[in-house]
């Protein structure tokens, strides 16, 4: 009975860990940016879009897209980042695959909860 039990867990942990390097599809809610202009916000707490003029000047210099997943509180680098140009800054949801060890997301869909208003102004 022992071994049986044993074999059982080793099985589970072995079926576990072929599923942590898996893509797996997810629908999550956030906002695009660059990772210049996230990683620090995000490292910081700050939950929640970048300016967006900021990030699509950064993305058009050559920065890497990134996805600010709310719930998460992460960052996931965006692999095809075409399928949200122009999304910057808004609060989306989006659908695609996830790696959570690579800490990718290939974008399948997006859909726009709510446009991104600035929430300061810079004076004229």
């Amino acid at each position: 009975m022992r071994r049986l039990s044993r074999m059982a867990g080793l099985f589970f942990i072995a079926a576990n860990a072929a599923k942590a390097g898996e893509n797996v599809t997810v629908a999550r809610s956030g906002w695009f940016s660059d990772e210049a202009c996230a990683s620090g916000r995000v490292n910081g707490g700050a939950i929640g879009p970048t300016n967006r003029d900021c990030a699509q000047k950064c993305l058009a210099k050559g920065a890497r897209m990134v996805f600010i997943d709310e719930k998460a509180r992460t960052l996931y680098f965006v692999e095809n980042p075409g399928a949200a140009k122009g999304q910057e800054s808004h609060y989306v949801q989006v659908t695609g695959m996830l790696d959570a060890t690579s800490k990718t997301l290939r974008v399948a869909s997006v859909k726009v909860l709510e446009t991104y208003k600035a929430t300061c102004q810079v004076p004229k």
